[in-house]
């Protein structure tokens, strides 16, 4: 029976694995873990997602071994071991072909052409699958052939391919044999244990399936009107699970559709939401595709790259450990500095108060949030910010600025979520948690570091001067 390679990156998962299902369809498997830390400290990853996807690759290897499938966990360093050790891995089995799900962002494309072409000089056979989204990139095009570059119409379209196609997920692999011992990733990896974040964030495929199946028979309902409420569990916690591939998209849209009276929109109007904002994880990831420059600090509208961004390291560093003054954006900062996540709309609260009140380069907060996030995702995480600092895909021009006060407001009334997060304030009344200042302040809680109608005065100013 031939021998197969399947090399697991952004896919740690048995279920809805195209590149595994296939594989062990033509033959027998065996699983491939390469570890590359000096290359997830180029890319800023932070320490909660590397401990997550150790404590993942664990749960996959388990997962594997009950199907008689054995596993490689190779420790390298960065993508340019990649070639020599996918060969060796090979090699070590006598794998006729290696198949894998492609990664849509440029390094990760380089990498995977190095290795296609060490193996192609071995004889070597290469198969690639798509799984990280769920219609591959590319694939959701315009009547004329070309891309999106605005969301709703992409979203029309998609949901049109996708009915058309409908959505399908792939069973586990028969077993190959009788179990096997499955292999363990190290205990620490480049200083970060593995055990790091462990009790705040469960990992592995297990885990992603109960957190899905709770939210869809439970929570995703709700999820309109809970969803923007940082002071509520809301949200179905699953991003982690998506950006390491523990979960499929197709699974969670295939669970939206049974809630949402087997419709992908036109339903339940939480059931809608929730699939609307995977289909925004779809377009930023089609966007990438289409504009690998984006993974190389740039802007996705070229003219934005020359604005003349505020070049403050006090400012930059007060907003990092959430002491602006503004409780509503320093509660969002100290929820991701104390627990690796941070709330949707304080995501957004946060960002615009970077990129539009204090002027800062956008590109600043975008690392810093990498590295930070368990659920830290290039595409997601660079879409998100260049639409909260108006240099991206979005239609709205660059005069939407976030007033946090008014945010706070809306999405904070009583400052339940604010008081939880900066015990400074955890004393403070309904009005005083939302503009402390204007009521006496309170000790040991920074005085504003702006002024907001002066800074968003600067700001458009600023944005006109270029634009002109």
């Amino acid at each position: 029976m031939p021998q197969h390679l399947v090399w697991f990156r952004s896919d740690l998962r048995t279920l809805d694995n195209p590149a595994l299902f296939a594989a062990s369809q033509q033959g027998q498997v065996t699983g491939l873990f390469l570890l590359t830390p000096e290359q997830w400290r180029v890319h800023g990853i932070s320490d909660y997602k590397i401990a997550f996807m150790l404590r993942s690759i664990d749960v996959a290897s388990q997962h594997l071994a009950k199907l008689g499938i054995e596993t490689q966990i190779v420790l390298g360093s960065d993508f340019g071991d990649a070639p020599s050790q996918v060969l060796a891995a090979a090699k070590s089995i006598n794998a006729t072909k290696v198949f894998w799900n492609d990664e849509v962002a440029i390094d990760e494309q380089r990498r995977d052409t190095r290795v296609t072409s060490a193996l192609a000089d071995a004889g070597i056979a290469v198969e690639r699958h798509q799984g990280f989204t769920s219609l591959p990139p590319g694939s959701v095009r315009k009547p004329d052939g070309s891309p999106y570059s605005v969301f709703t119409p992409f979203k029309k379209r998609w949901f049109a391919h996708c009915i058309d196609r409908g959505i399908h997920c792939l069973p586990r692999p028969e077993p190959q044999g009788s179990p096997v011992a499955g292999a363990l990733t190290p205990a620490v990896v480049d200083g970060v244990s593995k055990s790091f974040g462990e009790d705040r964030w469960p990992s592995g495929e297990a885990n992603a399936l109960t957190t899905l199946q709770e939210f869809a028979a439970e929570k995703i309902r709700d999820y309109e009107s809970e969803r923007d409420l940082p002071n509520l569990q809301g949200t179905s916690q699953l991003s982690p699970h998506l950006a390491a591939g523990t979960i499929s998209a197709n699974q969670c849209l295939e669970a939206a559709y049974q809630h949402n009276d087997h419709r992908l929109f036109g339903g339940n109007p939480g059931a809608d939401t929730w699939i609307s904002e995977l289909v925004w994880r779809e377009f930023y990831n089609h966007i990438l595709a289409e504009h690998p420059r984006l993974a190389m600090g740039h802007a996705y509208k070229k003219e934005t790259d020359a604005l003349p961004w505020n070049l403050s390291k006090e400012q930059l560093q007060r907003w990092q450990q959430g002491e602006t003054g503004f409780p509503f954006v320093d509660a969002g900062m100290r929820q991701l500095n104390a627990t690796g996540w941070m709330h949707n709309r304080l995501r957004m609260v946060t960002a615009q108060f970077l990129a539009k009140h204090l002027f800062l380069d956008w590109r600043l907060g975008e690392s810093y949030f990498m590295a930070r996030l368990v659920d830290g995702d290039f595409a997601a995480n660079n879409g998100g910010w260049q639409w909260s600092a108006s240099t991206g895909t979005d239609a709205v021009p660059y005069f939407r600025i976030f007033n946090p006060i008014r945010q706070a407001e809306r999405f904070d009334p009583n400052g339940d979520f604010v008081r939880r997060m900066v015990p400074e304030l955890a004393g403070a009344d309904k009005k005083q948690v939302l503009e402390p200042w204007k009521y006496g302040g309170v000790d040991g809680y920074p005085a504003p570091m702006i002024d907001l109608s002066t800074a968003r005065d600067q700001t458009l100013a600023v944005w006109k001067l270029a634009r002109s």
